[in-house]
């Protein structure tokens, strides 16, 4: 079986004020692909995939920690302004503890909007790709995936994946757990298996169906 990597590329800079540049799908045909999709129908096929999922975007790592960032000066803030009013050495760990109390919410916000903007666009991604399996099994089959490290996926070194968006639990204190994906833009990858056994039968006779629907319902 042949395999095909489509990675998730995150528009933009690196500027720490670039947060939310957008992202998009994005691969060179290769020799592995042909006799199932041209080169023009593999371009048609990643603008069917970007335009479905264009309305949900993603949060990146650069964000996620810019929030940390800011989230941490907020708290010390509070500890300070706490502090100043109450005039007292009773302030500091009373200011500490609401603040650090504080931060740890802002930390879930920002967890809880990740793991539902990765949700949103796990469903968007299964629901277009069930379509395109329909009518191309047993010769292709599309698949989203989550990984760890897309370089350390395709080296090998970590070879752990979050097949169709996979659900993990966070498990907090007392009992109390919270279920998310790998979240990130960074971490998304669309995987494309081309049957070999098909290859020299399909080589002239599969077919594309571009008609496939690609309109995405708003969900964010």
């Amino acid at each position: 079986m042949k395999t095909v990597l489509i990675p998730l590329f995150v528009h933009g800079s690196d500027s720490c004020c670039d947060c939310q540049p957008g992202h998009s799908f994005r691969a060179d045909w290769c020799l592995d692909l042909h006799g199932f999709l041209s080169p023009e129908e593999f371009a048609t096929r990643l603008q069917q995939i970007n335009a479905h999922v264009q309305s949900v975007e993603l949060m990146t790592q650069k964000t996620k920690k810019l929030l940390y960032y800011l989230g941490s000066i907020g708290a010390f803030l509070l500890s300070t302004i706490i502090y100043v009013i109450m005039q007292s050495a009773g302030g500091v760990p009373i200011g500490f503890g609401i603040s650090g109390i504080l931060f740890v919410f802002v930390k879930y916000m920002i967890e809880k909007n990740a793991a539902e903007r990765a949700i949103a666009f796990t469903n968007l991604l299964n629901g277009l790709f069930a379509q395109y399996n329909k009518h191309e099994h047993p010769t292709v089959n599309w698949k989203f995936w989550w990984v760890r490290s897309y370089e350390n996926y395709i080296t090998g070194l970590d070879g752990k994946a979050y097949g169709n968006g996979h659900m993990n639990n966070l498990r907090l204190s007392f009992g109390l757990s919270v279920k998310f994906a790998a979240l990130f833009a960074d971490n998304a990858l669309i995987i494309l298996e081309i049957n070999d056994a098909l290859s020299d039968l399909t080589k002239h006779t599969v077919g594309v169906n571009l008609n496939i629907s690609s309109q995405p319902s708003h969900i964010l």
